[in-house]
């Protein structure tokens, strides 16, 4: 892995493999950007992946005391110019998705030419007239427990959290991806998971969403046990250039969970937009197809 220094005190370690169209992917809360190892097999031959530790986890610098949200994107802002990354394709899994947002509307000058996001949705915390946040309850009391929770006992906290990430299916490769997520998860910091967690929660992306102006897919797994499929469904339909992608095995990690399929829709994406790097690849799939 290589190392940035995107601000005074704070560094970002990145795994960087492969040549042509970039391919930009960023993980969610509490895990690093190993769980993209299947991405990096199956396309590293094709595209140049990028992955990035986000700060507070894997092998990045601790996320800064009293830090926003913003750092986050900020974050990955910086790795884009300081590599003079073109035409890149974004791909933000779950809060990686939320910093994409975050980015497009933060950092418009970034030549970012399209954007997958994965199973996630603008806003986590459900109130009266937003019924599509986290599936464990609404409210900022549900946020607050649970940051005592990963200071007593950060192994058991991420044990428990990892377990939520995949579908519960009969017959689905579960204990293996649990395993080695839960090895990635404790590689994190705690205390900076902590305050990204709440900073996490304090966010609301609704009004960006109508402003994307490149190509997204918006993905959804269909046994997500974090996100209704209707919540996904709504993010899609707010996007004016969105496709709606639904994995029917899938719980909240699709590219892991189906990633040969996830690695053909994501090609076939980035073969539509950029298309010279291979202009013979069809165009990917309709609005609200499956991936079986």
């Amino acid at each position: 892995m290589k190392t940035i220094q995107c601000s005074p005190g704070t560094s970002i370690a990145y795994r960087d493999e492969g040549l042509g169209t970039p391919i930009l992917l960023v993980h969610g809360w509490g895990v690093s950007g190993a769980l993209f190892k299947a991405q990096f097999d199956g396309l590293s031959d094709r595209y140049r992946l990028l992955a990035p530790d986000l700060p507070g986890h894997g092998a990045s610098g601790v996320f800064p005391a009293n830090g926003s949200f913003a750092v986050l994107a900020d974050n990955i802002a910086a790795l884009v110019t300081a590599l003079d990354l073109k035409q890149v394709i974004l791909v933000g899994w779950s809060m990686g998705a939320m910093i994409c947002w975050d980015l497009l509307s933060r950092h418009p000058d970034l030549d970012i030419q399209g954007l997958v996001t994965i199973d996630m949705v603008p806003r986590l915390l459900s109130e009266p007239d937003w019924p599509h946040g986290l599936r464990s309850g609404s409210g900022i009391h549900v946020f607050a427990p649970h940051v005592e929770a990963m200071n007593r006992n950060w192994p058991e906290f991420a044990a428990q959290f990892v377990q939520l990430m995949f579908s519960s299916l009969p017959g689905a490769p579960i204990q293996e991806l649990v395993d080695g997520s839960c090895q990635v998860a404790l590689t994190n910091d705690p205390g900076s998971l902590a305050q990204i967690w709440m900073r996490m929660a304090e966010q609301d992306f609704r009004k960006i969403l109508p402003g994307i102006a490149i190509p997204v897919l918006v993905v959804a797994g269909q046994h997500s046990r974090l996100y209704k499929v209707a919540a996904i469904e709504w993010t899609a339909a707010q996007i004016p250039q969105a496709e709606l992608i639904k994995f029917s095995r899938s719980g909240h990690a699709p590219h892991m969970e189906e990633p040969a399929c996830f690695n053909h829709m994501l090609s076939q994406f980035v073969d539509r937009i950029i298309p010279q790097q291979n202009p013979n690849t069809p165009s990917s799939a309709r609005a609200g197809s499956k991936y079986n």
